[in-house]
């Protein structure tokens, strides 16, 4: 009796491991990164600029807001010295 309830526990703990082991996608895999797809399209307002870029300058900016922004791009984002810099890493107190 006992021999035969052991064999049943054994069968089941196999049958739900290897149950584990589908290979069919579930609802959420089948539809995972739809809605990122979809909220990413929506942004597009023209689908054909980059095809057919529009030949006049940009309106409506503020010349002085737009220059500084430039400028602190050019002094401060492209720093090549700083990405060479070796990294230190240090575990505990020493």
């Amino acid at each position: 009796m006992n021999e035969k309830i052991i064999l049943a526990c054994q069968l089941l703990v196999w049958a739900v491991l290897l149950s584990g082991c589908s290979t069919q996608p579930t609802t959420l895999e089948a539809d995972f990164g739809k809605s990122v797809r979809s909220v990413m399209n929506s942004q597009i307002h023209d689908r054909e600029a980059a095809a057919n870029p529009d030949p006049d300058a940009v309106e409506g900016g503020d010349p002085y807001r737009l220059d500084t922004a430039l400028e602190t791009h050019r002094t401060d984002v492209s720093k090549p010295q700083a990405v060479q810099q070796p990294i230190s890493i240090s575990v505990g107190s020493k």
